[in-house]
Order: C-alpha cells, then structure tokens, then sequence
C-alpha cells in the first residue's frame, strides 16, 4: 500500500493540472456578441442552428479562446445598425454594398439563386436569357440584384415580385407562374408551409443560371476577424463548409448541389 502513495500522488497530480489547464482556458476565452437573422434556413433561433450559424460554429471550434454569442432575430437593415453602433462585436450576412468602416472577413456565406419550374411543365433554362417570355416571379429588388441581364429579360415579359418567399413558392405550385427566381434553401423551406402540405423537392426543377452570391462577416477586433478568415479557410480546405450545405440539401430531399 505505501508503494502506491507516491503514484496516487503522481495522478492527482496530473489530474490538479488538467484541470488547472482546461479552466485556465475557459476563463480566457473571450465571448464574441453576433448579430444573427431571422430568416429560415439560413438562421433558425429555437435550437441555433441554420446553415450560417453552423458555419460560424464550425469556424468558432477552430479559434479555442473565443466563443461566439449568437443574438438572433434581426432582420438585415437591423443587423447591420446594430453592428454600426457597436451593440455588438459582431455581424453576420454582412454586403459589400454596406458602408461600415470595419474588418470585413473573407467571402463566409454563399446564397444559391436559381431558377425553379415544376419539374411537369418540361421546361428547359441553360441562361438568364431563356426566361424571355415566361411569366417570372421572384423577391423584391431583384432587378437591380441580378443585374442588367437580368432586367432586360423580365422588362418585357410577365413579371412580379412576392412580399416574401412563401408566396413565390404558392404561386409556383399553384400554376400561377412558370418561374420562381430566388435563393433554394429559402424556396426549399417554404414548400413545408404550402397549402399542399409536404410538396415533395422532387416536383420542381432546379436551373443554375445565376451567378453565385457570397456575404461576409464583419468584426470590430482586426485580431478576431484575422483569426476568423484562417479558420473559415480551414474548415472550408477540410470539407466541413460543403458539408454543411449538403447536409441541408438532404433535408429538404435535393440529392444534388447546383453548381457553383
């Protein structure tokens, strides 16, 4: 029995350091205040999930002394006020077109627009220009988002704009329209509310004619947005980043990713 004092004492030795370590490391960790959205399912409050508040998730793990504190509920106008008046240390789905004198991250949050037809009505999109003639709807300001192609397409044809993304997805499901134009995850999340109850993904159709869009983070600490970027790349070298996105593709029932 006295032969083993001497390891005991070894043990709780290691242990007092272990444990001296990992809260030494919780205690210096810093909380970084974020200003999240409210749109599903890019941002959803109930659990903290989403697929841009995964991301950040992701790219927090990979900066051990600091934690990201999610403030969810903003819409885009507010986010970026409350960012501007330094309420918080952070803000999420940050534009480029948006003036605010602070470290931007890399590009962090990509938006997929597409075009979607119902998958019956065989019609085929490889352009923007092949949506001459077809009766468009989609989400207000996307005139000026997609650009001049874009609008000279929709000037002379049949063209609406919906209040926000479930009436695009009614509309579509209705016949009312040959074409939705907008972001997929947020038309995937609206076919849950259809008045259809569970349209299945696999009734539409998906065409990648649109460019790709991306929004970033912003920080006020030039230290944490650096750390941010050498993290976000990591995650995204690793495959993390895709599979987040994949993952929620397969949620709504889409096998296969657009390109892009």
């Amino acid at each position: 029995m006295a032969s083993l004092l001497p390891v005991l004492k070894i043990i709780q030795l290691l242990l007092f350091l272990v444990g001296f370590v990992f809260f030494s490391t919780q205690a210096s960790s810093k909380d970084v205040t974020i200003a999240m959205g409210n749109f599903e399912p890019y941002y959803v409050a109930e659990n903290h999930t989403g697929i841009f508040t995964e991301i950040i998730a992701a790219v927090f793990q990979e900066i051990p002394d600091h934690d990201p504190v999610f403030i969810f509920g903003r819409p885009n106008n507010r986010l970026w006020q409350e960012f501007t008046r330094r309420k918080v240390d952070a803000v999420s789905n940050l534009f480029d077109s948006v003036e605010v004198d602070a470290c931007r991250s890399d590009p962090a949050f990509r938006f997929r627009d597409v075009a979607i037809t119902r998958a019956e009505t065989n019609i085929t999109l490889e352009k923007i220009e092949d949506l001459e003639g077809l009766n468009i709807i989609a989400f207000q300001g996307a005139k000026d988002f997609f650009g001049p192609s874009f609008a000279s397409v929709v000037e002379n044809g049949m063209f609406s704009v919906a209040s926000e993304p479930g009436v695009q997805a009614q509309a579509l499901w209705d016949g009312r329209v040959d074409v939705s134009v907008g972001d997929l995850f947020i038309f995937l999340n609206s076919l849950k509310n259809l008045s259809g109850n569970n349209v299945p993904a696999s009734l539409f159709k998906i065409h990648d004619i649109l460019p790709v869009a991306y929004t970033r983070m912003g920080f006020w600490d030039a230290e944490v947005c650096t750390k941010f970027n050498k993290a976000l790349q990591k995650i995204k070298d690793n495959g993390e980043y895709e599979k987040i996105y994949d993952r929620y593709l397969r949620i709504y029932g889409v096998t296969s990713s657009p390109s892009g």
